[in-house]
């Protein structure tokens, strides 16, 4: 029988872990699911679970599942888990088989990949044949997968390699880096004994001149922009920018030697030490285990020293550091692909009125690329799980709404030509563009703020570049994103003076 070993594993008059008995699908999603649990027994690992052919295939994953396609998780393969085993949390009582704490780490639905091969293979078969392929829709986990069998070694339990996809979700996890792009010195080994709740810190009366360097480097050169340029255009922005920033933890977007092929180009979580202790920095522990120091770009002083280290666009948190698990914002992220703007204006506007409807706020704003970001607070009960499932609700409702023009699909390929509403990004450690960044792509786009009597025929999100953007904000009287800022507690300080600017430098 398939669950022979995991029941002959436990003694159910001692651990709250299920049995296996019910195996009934009433009321579960269509689509197979998965689920990642933390589970922290002798050792924390992670257990990585599909449901297949009744049960749940399950493997260990000491370091967790990554997104970055470079990293390759080794995954010991254990007995098949009842299927109400996805919903299971809490204590395994010590003295039973994986004493320990559980939770829930990811969970959602998957998609199998083998049945476009030459021959189609189911997952049982997939798995017997030791290569299986899969797309995740989860909070966490998105896209594409495999898990590879790898040689036999000795008689010890099967071991594979899961390994993320080459796909639009995939992101690198890069050492930090300085301002050329090398890799910065690693933390000693004693900031791993670090507290991982958040904690801010600055060094009060320090000097905190901003030295802009390197001032005449082209970062866009189809924009025709230098580094003083891009610096300008952050200076400028910084009152309407920075409440949509503070406290939140930052990842931080750079160019440090501007968009060029070839140039270094990436993503930066982990706050360098030879950054200026002014910098409020809050450390919280990564997926991985690893205590990575955000940034908190606070004042206009961080911002601009931010960006003469290379930084082009900031990337927030839906949730700030009093209360890291319950977001203040909710987004809804149009992605056209291949459909018409039109296309995507139409939907957008279809969520803004659902959204008007039910009484909530309807935020609108460009995503300084292609699409349009929807916003609304987050009042209602609940953290990012809720936050994420309401969402999804009202994204499934407008797509059903909308069939020709609307999808929540994952996979590009399916979307037949639709916009995507994409709501996965509220989820816990995920972040997002805020309104006023510029975009790293050629023409340095801007994301702006929207009036809803904007969205209609004839815009164009690549009319927004920074020249544009700026005469835009300047002229305008009223602010189309004041309703939010009011709601989810952000405050626009009056413009200050600029902080001290020592000379530029080449």
């Amino acid at each position: 029988m398939p669950l022979d070993e995991y029941n002959a594993k436990r003694d159910f008059a001692r651990t709250r872990e299920p049995s296996g008995a019910g195996k009934g699908k009433a009321g579960r999603p269509a689509r197979p699911i998965f689920v990642v649990q933390e589970h922290h027994a002798s050792t924390l690992h992670y257990d990585f679970r599909l449901e297949a052919d009744g049960v749940l295939k399950s493997w260990a994953v000491p370091k967790g599942p990554s997104m970055d396609p470079t990293v390759k998780r080794l995954a010991v393969q254990v007995e098949d888990h009842p299927i109400g085993y996805a919903t299971f949390e809490g204590e395994i009582p010590k003295g039973q088989y994986g004493g320990g704490t559980v939770r829930i780490w990811d969970r959602g639905t998957y998609e199998s990949l083998m049945d476009r091969k030459d021959p189609p293979e189911s997952v049982g078969e997939a798995i017997e044949a030791g290569r299986l392929e899969f797309a995740l829709d989860g909070a966490r986990l998105r896209g594409a997968f495999a898990l590879v069998r790898m040689k036999a070694r000795g008689k010890g339990k099967p071991q594979w390699l899961l390994i993320k996809g080459k796909d639009e979700f995939a992101r690198a996890e890069p050492e930090p880096a300085d301002e050329a792009g090398r890799a910065a010195a690693k933390p000693r080994a004693a900031a791993a004994k670090r507290p991982s709740r958040p904690r801010g810190r600055r060094s009060v009366g320090a000097p905190r001149a901003v030295e802009l360097t390197h001032a005449d480097r082209v970062v866009f050169p189809e924009a025709g922009l230098t580094k003083r340029d891009v610096f300008a255009y952050y200076e400028k922005v910084a009152d309407r920018l920075l409440p949509f920033l503070v406290d939140r933890p930052i990842t931080v977007e750079r160019l440090p030697e501007g968009l060029a092929e070839g140039a270094p180009h990436f993503w930066q979580k982990d706050t360098p030490e030879y950054y200026p202790d002014w910098i409020p920095r809050v450390e919280l522990v990564a997926e991985s285990g690893k205590v990575v120091r955000y940034a908190l770009v606070n004042d206009r002083e961080t911002l601009l020293y931010l960006v003469n280290q290379g930084a082009t666009t900031f990337h927030a948190w839906a949730s700030r550091t009093r209360d890291l698990d319950r977001p203040d914002l909710v987004l809804f992220d149009l992605d056209p692909g291949a459909a018409p703007f039109a296309d995507v204006i139409a939907v957008a506007r279809a969520i803004g009125d659902s959204l008007i409807g039910q009484g909530a706020g309807a935020f609108v704003k460009t995503s300084g690329k292609s699409g349009l970001h929807v916003l609304t607070p987050w009042d209602r009960a609940g953290g990012f799980d809720e936050a994420r499932a309401w969402a999804r609700e009202l994204a499934e409702r407008t797509a059903a709404a909308l069939p020709a023009l609307a999808t929540v699909e994952i996979r590009k390929a399916k979307r037949g030509g639709r916009v995507y509403i994409d709501v996965l990004q509220n989820a816990r450690g995920h972040h997002a563009v805020p309104p006023y960044v510029l975009r790293a792509i050629p023409r340095a786009t801007v994301s702006t703020p929207l009036d809803w009597k904007e969205v209609a025929e004839g815009l164009d999100p690549a009319a927004f570049t920074t020249k544009k953007a700026l005469a835009r904000f300047a002229r305008r009287r009223t602010d189309p994103f004041a309703g939010l800022l009011e709601a989810i507690g952000g405050r626009r300080e009056p413009a200050a003076s600029a902080p001290a600017l020592a000379p530029a430098r080449g």
